[in-house]
């Protein structure tokens, strides 16, 4: 799963690439990701998990140095973290992958078509133009899974006390970006405050909003 963001991290920095309507897109998209999910950030135990979906996972080109360090300290993190932790990073590079490949054919799209200012009109048709339905469903599978496996993570103390134990470590050796990664994901969801309820809710509408994208719905984001 690094690798393959490594390689879509090339293709975006390249200078034939769209960057603008890549950035003009991503910004779109999150301003509509929070007014979607309004009402679960409005709630201070939810807000923190909200904010580790929008940004971490969802945060334009901040994941770069992150990347970075996980390349230089993945045979540590294999020898000392537990495969139920591994695995949920799996799933969070793999969702970090899908959205990004979507999000480049999307901007692909709009560059080449010319679209000017960015609405829902123009949004939907771009949507409907790349399809891919069956892997629209899957990058909504997986975040209900990643979320999951994360609410699971937090209920094991060894977990959280060795990410609380590498934030010095990690900062002085340089890995701190990795780190905090790390530790914002457990600690965010470690807050929730019903975390069956949370992650549902995050399927629930994101599948009803791909559905209706997908139908031309007037009001896809409607909840």
């Amino acid at each position: 799963m690094l690798a393959r963001n490594h390689v879509l991290a090339g293709a975006i920095c390249a200078p034939d690439f769209c960057l603008e309507s890549f950035e003009r897109l991503q910004q779109w998209q999150r301003h509509r990701l929070a007014g979607s999910f309004s009402d679960l950030m409005a709630r201070a135990s939810y807000r923190p998990a909200c904010d580790f979906f929008l940004g971490e996972l969802y945060g334009g080109l901040d994941f770069l140095e992150r990347d970075r360090d996980m390349d230089k300290v993945m045979h540590v993190m294999i020898r000392f973290l537990p495969d139920k932790t591994l695995k949920s990073l799996a799933e969070a590079f793999e969702l970090q992958a899908i959205s990004l490949e979507f999000d480049m054919e999307m901007a692909e799209v709009l560059d080449s078509s010319g679209v000017g200012e960015l609405d829902l009109s123009a949004y939907t048709s771009v949507y409907q133009a790349c399809g891919q339905r069956a892997k629209r469903e899957k990058q909504i599978l997986l975040i209900r899974d990643l979320g999951m496996d994360l609410a699971r993570l937090v209920d094991k103390p060894l977990v959280t006390m060795l990410v609380r134990l590498l934030r010095g470590p990690a900062h002085a050796a340089g890995f701190g970006r990795l780190q905090e990664f790390l530790e914002t994901g457990l600690f965010a969801f470690r807050e929730l405050e019903d975390s069956d309820f949370f992650i549902e809710t995050i399927f629930q509408r994101e599948w009803r909003t791909m559905q209706k994208l997908f139908a031309g719905d007037e009001n896809p984001f409607l909840v």
